[in-house]
C-alpha cells in the first residue's frame, strides 16, 4: 500500500477537506463566471457542513461543561452554515445575484456569540459542582450581544434600511466579535493543559487566517467587487476547512480537563466581566441613541424600547442569579455550621480521650502498687478476725480493718477499670440479657417510690462485647438514675433498647432534676455528690469501656426535666457470627 493510501486511511476527514480545497483551487484557475460561483458555493457549503459534523461528533462522548462547549460550537457552525446556505440558495438554486444585504448576514454576525459562550465554559478545567447561579452569566452575554446587534445593525437592515450605516455597523460589530474570540483563544492556548492547548491553538490560527480575509471580502461585497470562487475565496476556503478539521482532531485526541490552579473565573474567557459590562453599558448606549435627534423617529423609538426591554431582562437575570446565590450561600452556611458542630464534638471526644488516657496511665500505676499491700492487709485482718483465741475487742478491730480494706480494694478496682487495665473478653452478647441482669442486681435496693419500666425490643441483634464490662456500665448508669431520683423523693426510670441501622441502642432516662453539666459527666473525678459518696470515676470508666467496644455513650437533659443516657454499640457482622458459631 502506497504512502498516500495510508494517509487517506489514517486521516479520512483531513483527506476529504484537502480534496475540497484542492478542487476549489483547481476550479478557480479553470472555471469562470456563473459556473465558478456555483462550484465555489457548493464546495464552501460542503465544508461548512463538515465543520458542523466535526463539532457535533464531540457532543456524545463528553459530559458536563465539555459537552456544553461542543454543543455551543455546533450551534455556531450551524448558524454559519445557514449563511452559506443562503448563498447556495440564490446563486446555485435560483441563479440570481446575491442581494446585499441578505438574511444570511444576520446568522453571520451572530454565529460568534455561541463561540464566546463556549469559551466562557472553560472546558479545559474540571467542572465545579453547584455552579448553576454563575451559569446565568451566559444569558447575560447573549442578551448583551443581541442588544448590540438589534441596536446597531438590525435597525438599519430591516427597520429603516440605510446601506452606509448598516455596512459600517455590521463590520464593526462582526470584527469586534472576531477580535474578542481571537484574544480569548490566544489566552486559553497559553494557559490550557496539553490536549486543550493544541485544540485552542488550532482555533487561534484558523481565526487569524479567517479574520483579515473576512474583512477584505466584506468590503468587496459592499462595493460589489466580490465574485464567488475568486482569488480571495482561496484563503477563506482554507480557513473554514481548517476550522472544520479541528473538530475531527478533537474527537481523535479527546483532550482531558485539568484542575484549575487558580480561580477558574478570572480569565479573559470568563463571563463575570461581560455581565458587569452589560449591566452598565446598555443604559449608556440607550441614552446615547436617544440623544441622536437626526435619526429617524422609528429608529429612536425602537432603540428606546429595546433599551428598556433589555434592562428589564437583564434585571430579571441578575435577580434570579442573586436569589440562587443567596440560596447556595444559605446552604453553605448551614453546612459550615454542621461541620463546625461536628468538629467541636470530635474535639471534645479527643480531649476526653486524652484526659482518660493521661489520668489512666497515672492511676493504673498507683492501683497496681496498692493491690499487693491491700491483699496482705485484708488477708491478715481476716485471719485475726477468725481466730477465736484473739480477744473479742481485737477481733472487732480486725473486722473493721477488713471492711475498710475491702472498700479500698473496690476503689482500686474502679481505678483499674477506669484505666482499662482489665482485658476485655469479647463474645457474642445479647444486650437485653445483660440489661436484665443489671436490673435484677439493683431491684433489691430500689426504694418503694422509684419504679422501673423496661421497654426492650425482642430479637435484638447480637453485639461483640464483654458482658461483664457492659454489666458494669449498665449498673453504673442505673446507679446514677437511682441517686438522682432519691434526691427528689422518687420517680420513674425507663430502660429502652432498639435496633437503629447497624447499631443497637440502649436508652436510660429518668424524670429527676437532670444533670447540672451534661458535657462534664464523663470527666475523671467529676461528681456532684457530697464528699464520701462518690469518687467521680464511675462514668469515666463507663466511657472508656464503651469506647473500647467501638461504641458511643452520650448524656443530655430532657425537657421539662430528667436526664437521658444513650449508649450505641455496633451490631456483630454476619462473618463474625458465622465464625463464632464455627468455634462453638
Amino acid at each position: 500500500m502506497s504512502s498516500p493510501d495510508q494517509f487517506v486511511i489514517r486521516h479520512p476527514w483531513l483527506s476529504a477537506l484537502l480534496a475540497l480545497v484542492t478542487l476549489q483551487v483547481a476550479s478557480s484557475s479553470t472555471l469562470t463566471g456563473h459556473t465558478l460561483a456555483i462550484v465555489a458555493d457548493l464546495l464552501q457549503f460542503t465544508i461548512m457542513l463538515c465543520m458542523l459534523a466535526g463539532t457535533a461528533i464531540n457532543i456524545r462522548p463528553n459530559r458536563g461543561h465539555v459537552r456544553g462547549f461542543w454543543i455551543l460550537m455546533s450551534v455556531s457552525a450551524a448558524m454559519w452554515s445557514v449563511d452559506y446556505g443562503v448563498w447556495v440558495y440564490y446563486e446555485v438554486i435560483r441563479r440570481l445575484p446575491m442581494p446585499i444585504p441578505q438574511l444570511g448576514d444576520t446568522f453571520l454576525v451572530l454565529h460568534l456569540i455561541p463561540v464566546m459562550m463556549a469559551l466562557a465554559m472553560l472546558p479545559h478545567h474540571i467542572e465545579k459542582k453547584g455552579s448553576l447561579s454563575t451559569n446565568l452569566e451566559f444569558p447575560l452575554i447573549l442578551c448583551w450581544w443581541l442588544y448590540l446587534y438589534f441596536n446597531f445593525v438590525f435597525v438599519w437592515h430591516y427597520l429603516y434600511f440605510d446601506a452606509p450605516s448598516f455596512h459600517r455597523n455590521f463590520n464593526l460589530l462582526y470584527h469586534a466579535e472576531l477580535a474578542i474570540v481571537i484574544i480569548a483563544f490566544g489566552y486559553l492556548a497559553r494557559t490550557s493543559p496539553e490536549g486543550w492547548q493544541q485544540i485552542f491553538r488550532h482555533y487561534l490560527i484558523a481565526f487569524l487566517i479567517y479574520a483579515p480575509i473576512s474583512a477584505i471580502i466584506n468590503v468587496l461585497i459592499q462595493q460589489h467587487l466580490y465574485t464567488s470562487g475568486g482569488l480571495w475565496d482561496l484563503p477563506l476556503t482554507i480557513s473554514i476547512a481548517y476550522l472544520a478539521w479541528i473538530g475531527f482532531q478533537a474527537h481523535k485526541i479527546q483532550p482531558q480537563a485539568a484542575p484549575a490552579h487558580r480561580d477558574m473565573r478570572m480569565g479573559l474567557a470568563i463571563p463575570e466581566w461581560a455581565a458587569s459590562m452589560a449591566v452598565t453599558s446598555i443604559p449608556a448606549i440607550a441614552l446615547f441613541a436617544f440623544e441622536r435627534l437626526h435619526d429617524p423617529p422609528v429608529v429612536r423609538h425602537f432603540r428606546t424600547t429595546l433599551g428598556f426591554a433589555s434592562m428589564l431582562l437583564i434585571s430579571i437575570f441578575i435577580f434570579t442569579r442573586q436569589h440562587l446565590l443567596n440560596r447556595r450561600l444559605a446552604r453553605s452556611l448551614a453546612n459550615t455550621k454542621e461541620a463546625f458542630d461536628n468538629l467541636e464534638r470530635l474535639q471534645n471526644q479527643v480531649m476526653q480521650s486524652e484526659k482518660l488516657a493521661s489520668i489512666g496511665r497515672l492511676v493504673s500505676g498507683a492501683a497496681h502498687e496498692l493491690n499487693n499491700p491491700l491483699a496482705a492487709i485484708l488477708g491478715y485482718s481476716e485471719l485475726i478476725a477468725s481466730e477465736q483465741a484473739v480477744p473479742a475487742e481485737q477481733r472487732a478491730f480486725a473486722e473493721k480493718i477488713s471492711l475498710q480494706t475491702r472498700r479500698t480494694k473496690n476503689l482500686v478496682s474502679n481505678l483499674l477499670s477506669f484505666a482499662r487495665q482489665t482485658p476485655a473478653q469479647k463474645r457474642l452478647t445479647d444486650l437485653n440479657g445483660v440489661i436484665h441482669s443489671a436490673c435484677q442486681l439493683r431491684l433489691a435496693s430500689f426504694s418503694a417510690n422509684i419504679s422501673l419500666i423496661r421497654d426492650l425490643q425482642p430479637g435484638l441483634p447480637l453485639v461483640m462485647a464483654d458482658d461483664n464490662h457492659l454489666l458494669q456500665v449498665f449498673v453504673q448508669v442505673l446507679n446514677n438514675a437511682i441517686d438522682a431520683l432519691e434526691d427528689v423523693g422518687g420517680g420513674e426510670i425507663t430502660v429502652r433498647t432498639y435496633a437503629s441501622g447497624d447499631q443497637v441502642v440502649l436508652e436510660v432516662r429518668d424524670n429527676g432534676p437532670g444533670i447540672t453539666e451534661p458535657a462534664r459527666v464523663f470527666d475523671p473525678f467529676y461528681t456532684t455528690k457530697p464528699p464520701g459518696h462518690g469518687t467521680g470515676l464511675g462514668l469515666s470508666a463507663c466511657y472508656g469501656i464503651i469506647q473500647e467496644h467501638g461504641g458511643t455513650i452520650e448524656c443530655s437533659n430532657l425537657a421539662p426535666r430528667g436526664a437521658l443516657f444513650r449508649i450505641a454499640l455496633n451490631v456483630a457482622s454476619k462473618a463474625t457470627i458465622a465464625e463464632a458459631a464455627t468455634v462453638t
